[in-house]
């Protein structure tokens, strides 16, 4: 649970700084940066499971092409089982374009300005449609969302 927005005009992701694991609030990093291979630059915002996005982030900063049909079923490689513990990732490349990526391992680019992920998402989306920034997005989220908040420290911004 968590918001991140990722907003093709300004060039920049945000996101809160909450982890929730068994309803215990911690904080953490959500974005990181793909430093190496053929995606390097590519910021990547992860909500839910962070050890299969982490996992999908080593196998995309290596895999130039995108010929994804050599990607088996992840639910079996990840061990992940119908329980709600899934990943999505949210991508800003470096020419500003935004993708997502579920368990599967299958970006989707997503031909918006601006998209966000996570339990306060929607909530981000509808301040950017009202001419919030991203940050003042996620700040709102952080204010009307259980599941985000900034943990007392101040929002990650990342710039591509």
């Amino acid at each position: 649970m968590t918001t991140i927005v990722a907003d093709k005009r300004a060039g920049v992701m945000v996101s809160d700084n909450q982890n929730t694991i068994d309803n215990i609030a911690t904080p953490c990093v959500k974005i990181q940066r793909i430093k190496k291979g053929p995606n390097k630059g590519t910021l990547v915002g992860h909500i839910g499971a962070p050890g299969p996005c982490f996992i999908f982030m080593e196998w995309y900063s290596v895999h130039e092409s995108h010929d994804f049909s050599e990607v088996m079923d992840d639910n079996q490689i990840l061990g992940l089982e119908d329980d709600g513990e899934d990943f999505w990732c949210l991508l800003m490349k470096p020419d500003k374009t935004i993708w997502i990526v579920d368990r599967f391992f299958t970006p989707e680019e997503i031909p918006v300005q601006y998209h966000a992920l996570g339990s306060g998402g929607n909530i981000a989306l509808g301040a950017m449609d009202a001419g919030a920034t991203a940050k003042e997005a996620v700040e709102i989220a952080c204010k009307r969302d259980t599941y985000s908040s900034k943990m007392g420290r101040p929002l990650q911004v990342e710039e591509v």
